[in-house]
């Protein structure tokens, strides 16, 4: 069979062959049946849970029986963003790789780049008797990507360890010290709609790159569905209009780069379109730098039905004053974001509009408050709230021990300075520091870009320098 990435590499042969097996969020059943038989065929100690977390431990290599153990760790589940032209279930299709200048894409799909770096270099060490290092307990988690689900199941019992080194970082020579935490804020309102013979316009937004809410929130990239609600309440306050849907983001951790809304207006197509497009000028100008391919696109449509004039004027209201993006900066960390909130995924049909806003705070003060402000606002326009996936922040520890030892081998193998890196994004860091209150965490991976989007693409000479420092690494443990 025709290979991509060089299988002579052992993190570069799991990793393509993680490619082949669907495992997005909620779906890494079959790759946790990949793990469990590659333990069994390495003879190698396992748990598997009820949520298909995965722990293989590895007994120390010669030498290193009296040194401390480590946890290695990353997560199995991907993000499944593609783009809406691209014909491809992530239930059952294989990812179509592609080289290109040194870099790995997936053609029109998030690559998986994150976390499967972390995953195949596990089982490259896993695999590999030749290796130095302490005894191993390598954690492949579940349903990181929409709650770190997978890491909070896990029991205290299942650890000796108090080091870990987690895999899910795209640094390469960088290493994080703290990372946020955060919420979901689940919004809905039950709607009514009745038949409708009008003509129905689809207004549609494309062409910004989205990406990671937490890493990328900063960066000021455009909001689909912040922006759509923009343009559809200028025809709003014109014209009046009712909404028959809309459709905007799919995962709670992107910040959505398309959407689509239906809606019925008295105005004409020509006099919408005016507006349509004094607005498309607009936000090229204020997206110059972010989104500068940002397009919107206005069509006539049939409609069999449409949502009551006090619906539609309650979720046009709440839409247009949730907040998104970026709400605080660190004062002390130089550009660390502190407090963002991601209009994350919108979506309306003849029933019920739902909306999810994905909260994070460097403190767990900066969460509850950006909570209680959308929970507020949700209610004066006839909202019901929900908090869901809450996951803890990951504080910043002034001496380490373990971090140190990285500082030296950085300099011996990488030739340069460990840059100290503190992340908006969500970890699983902080709930493995809250189920051992004393472990000593760092983190490590490899450069990638673009994450959480269908441009997601993996520097592979960087994937083989990351996985020599990981060895090395190890062997000073």
């Amino acid at each position: 069979m025709k290979t991509v990435l060089d299988h002579t590499k052992a993190h570069q042969k799991y990793f393509e062959e993680m490619t082949k097996i669907p495992h997005g969020s909620y779906q890494e059943k079959a790759y946790a049946d990949y793990l469990e038989e590659f333990a069994k065929q390495q003879g190698l100690r396992y748990i598997r849970d009820e949520l298909h977390n995965v722990i293989i431990y590895k007994e120390a290599s010669q030498g290193y029986a009296d040194h401390p153990s480590v946890i290695l760790q990353a997560h199995t589940d991907m993000v499944c963003e593609k783009n809406k032209d691209v014909v491809f279930d992530f239930e059952k299709d294989q990812l179509q790789l592609r080289i290109q200048d040194g870099y790995l894409y997936a053609n029109g799909t998030t690559l998986g780049a994150d976390d499967g770096v972390g995953v195949s270099y596990m089982l490259a060490i896993l695999s590999d008797d030749t290796l130095s290092h302490p005894a191993l307990e390598c954690v492949f988690t579940v349903q990181e990507e929409v709650g770190l689900f997978g890491a909070m199941a896990l029991k205290k019992e299942y650890f000796q360890s108090k080091r870990m080194i987690n895999l899910d970082d795209e640094g390469e020579i960088s290493t994080c010290t703290t990372s946020a935490g955060g919420v979901n804020v689940l919004l809905s309102r039950k709607v009514v709609s009745s038949s409708c013979e009008k003509q129905g316009y689809r207004l549609s937004i494309r062409g910004l790159q989205g990406g990671h809410s937490g890493a990328a929130i900063h960066l000021e990239r455009g909001n689909a569905n912040k922006l759509l609600v923009r343009v559809l309440y200028a025809i709003y306050e014109q014209y009046g209009l009712q909404f028959v849907s809309f459709d905007g983001g799919i995962k709670d951790n992107a910040i959505p780069r398309e959407a689509d809304a239906i809606f019925v207006c008295d105005a004409s197509k020509e006099q919408i379109d005016v507006i349509v497009s004094s607005f498309e000028k607009i936000l090229k100008e204020e997206l110059a730098f972010s989104d500068r391919n940002v397009s919107l696109m206005l069509e006539s449509t049939s409609v069999s039905y449409v949502v009551s004039q006090e619906d539609s004027d309650k979720i046009m209201q709440l839409l247009l004053v949730l907040p998104t993006g970026m709400r605080h900066r660190s004062m002390h960390i130089e550009g660390l974001t502190m407090a963002s909130s991601n209009m994350a995924i919108v979506s309306l049909n003849d029933e019920e509009i739902y909306v999810n806003c994905s909260v994070r705070g460097g403190m767990e003060s900066y969460v509850d408050m950006q909570a209680n402000e959308i929970v507020v606002l949700a209610k004066a326009f006839g909202f019901v709230s929900k908090l869901e996936a809450r996951y803890p922040a990951w504080s910043f520890v002034k001496d380490s021990e373990l971090r140190n030892i990285m500082q030296s081998v950085c300099q011996n193998v990488m030739h340069q300075e460990l840059g100290l890196m503190a992340m908006h994004g969500g970890l699983e860091c902080g709930v493995f520091k809250a189920l051992i209150p004393d472990l000593d965490i760092v983190t490590l991976g490899p450069k990638m870009y673009d994450i959480h989007t269908p441009n997601e693409h993996l520097d592979l000479a960087s994937f083989d320098r990351t996985f020599t420092f990981l060895v090395q690494f190890l062997k000073c443990l």
